[in-house]
């Protein structure tokens, strides 16, 4: 009885945690239906009150679309410019507007559902919006910078869509399908405005940008990484310098990156967390500000920040701002952006010994590595997966969850890896712990993946998972909410978000912490 109640009350907190951020927020967003929850989110034995249900958990009691499947879809032939469009922002605020670009070739009808996601019962996401039926063009090829080999579209606009002011904050994917039956995803966030949640997630859309490859055909594409030279060849020789949202993302129209945000968003709106949604651009621009929140969360690879970025970021955490890092390699390398916030250029200088830092590079060459505010830092990429050894079991984080030290859980150390590295500068911090320490190899040299927290003199926390595998082991961001994911890792990440959530929240800012 007392694991129930304990549960029960786990519950009612995640629902309730907006309410005692800083700032009046609001609980429920006007214009919302106001049919209960589904499921056991909201028992009538919790102490919870109608009028304190946070908008998320609103949005999710509503029927979703049964048959959602992000790999569905027939994907447009990117070579060939079947199907594609992007739109004008990569955010919009509730009650204004966004314009999708898109091409069809041959030219022929189309048209555009858009999806909302989250949890809604298991089926991942909600239509909000349909356009009719509109006549397709073929847009004119993209323009190539031959200094940067940026890539840019100039199409001609299309269907433009108001969101409604009672629409709930979240990852928006709209899918465009042809009359011949092929698809293209285009992503976007709907943000709101005001500081109206406790949580606030950060889609990293100038990471998604800087591995966009679109198009790819063999000679135009270009991303952060590599290009086409002049044999059609993908090689390092001919990337791109800077990168342009004006264009549609590759592989299908849904970034490969995005697969991260996805499990974790359908995971922790089936939790309840009261949480509104930005962008890498709203964080740079200042459309959101993140000490105005109890916790941000990046869920995703966020590897590309600019300096506003950072100062943002770092301030929210010397307010008292709890930050969480749910994927390795995060802000490594310093950007700057162009045409308003839609060129994101990073020429990945190097730092020539007795010169001062190029203005785009690594954040560690730039005497700011990411580990002063982070904790940890990426180390390598990692050969295969290995499981991650769990450390500090007695600590609260690993509380409920069944683990010991020692313990090996599966599947979890893949792609890149993170760790407390020895002779770089820490962040000051109240406390430490390492809770996972797993050895991996890459290239036959053997390395430590570390999975960290710290409290900041201001009260926040800063927990870094340290590895791809974490958000995976919530939720399949691929199948339709059915995937059972990781216990231990889904109690231990409940543990985090529920402290986080309902502790103190943000203060005024304290005397700058000269170590970050």
């Amino acid at each position: 009885m007392r694991e129930l109640a304990g549960a029960s009350r786990r519950r009612a907190l995640r629902i309730i945690g907006g309410l005692g951020a800083a700032g009046a927020l609001t609980a429920v967003a006007g214009g919302l239906e106001t049919s209960p929850p589904v499921g056991d989110d909201l028992s009538p034995s919790e102490p919870v009150s109608r009028s304190a249900v946070s908008p998320v958990v609103r949005e999710n009691a509503r029927a979703g679309a049964a048959a959602f499947r992000l790999r569905g879809p027939r994907r447009a032939n990117e070579a060939t410019g079947q199907l594609a469009g992007y739109a004008d922002r990569t955010s919009v605020a509730v009650g204004e507007e966004i314009t999708f670009h898109v091409s069809v070739a041959p030219a022929q009808d189309y048209q555009i559902s858009v999806y909302r996601l989250g949890h809604y019962g298991g089926a991942g996401a909600r239509l909000v919006a349909s356009s009719p039926w509109l006549a397709g063009q073929t847009q004119a090829p993209p323009a190539v910078d031959p200094t940067t080999r940026l890539v840019r579209c100039a199409w001609s606009p299309g269907w433009r869509l108001r969101i409604p002011r009672d629409q709930v904050s979240g990852y928006h994917l709209a899918l465009l399908r042809s009359a011949a039956g092929v698809h293209w995803w285009i992503p976007f966030v709907v943000r709101n405005p005001a500081p109206c949640s406790a949580g606030l997630v950060v889609i990293p859309t100038s990471t998604y940008q800087a591995y966009n490859r679109w198009p790819a055909d063999g000679r135009t594409g270009a991303s952060l990484y590599y290009g086409y030279d002049a044999t059609g060849r993908w090689v390092n020789a001919a990337r791109a310098r800077a990168v342009s949202h004006d264009r549609p993302y590759g592989g299908g129209g849904l970034p490969g990156q995005a697969v991260g945000d996805v499990a974790f968003v359908r995971w922790a709106e089936e939790q309840g967390y009261d949480l509104t949604y930005a962008t890498s651009e709203d964080l740079h621009t200042g459309r959101v500000v993140p000490h105005q929140h109890r916790v941000v969360v990046f869920a995703g690879h966020d590897e590309y920040w600019s300096a506003e970025m950072r100062a943002a970021v770092t301030t929210a955490r010397d307010r008292g701002t709890s930050l969480v890092f749910l994927a390795p390699n995060n802000c490594y390398w310093r950007i700057r952006y162009e045409a308003g916030d839609r060129t994101v250029e990073c020429a990945k200088s190097h730092r020539r010994k007795g010169h001062p830092a190029p203005p785009t590079c690594r954040w560690r060459i730039a005497d700011s590595p990411e580990q002063k505010l982070i904790g940890v830092q990426y180390v390598s990429v990692v050969d295969g997966v290995a499981p991650l050894v769990v450390r500090t079991s007695g600590h609260w984080f690993w509380a409920d969850a069944g683990v010991a030290d020692g313990d090996e859980i599966r599947g979890l150390v893949w792609g890149e890896a993170d760790q407390l590295m020895p002779g770089v500068p820490e962040p000051a911090a109240v406390e430490r712990s390492l809770l996972a320490d797993s050895p991996f190899t890459h290239a036959g040299r053997a390395y430590r993946q570390h999975t960290h927290l710290y409290q900041a003199h201001s009260g926040a926390w800063v927990f870094a998972a340290g590895t791809f595998g974490w958000t995976r082991a919530l939720r399949d961001p691929a199948g339709p909410g059915t995937s059972p994911g990781d216990p231990r890792i889904q109690q231990a990440t409940r543990n985090l978000l529920d402290r986080l959530f309902v502790g103190a929240g943000p203060t005024t800012a304290p005397a700058a912490d000269p170590s970050s």
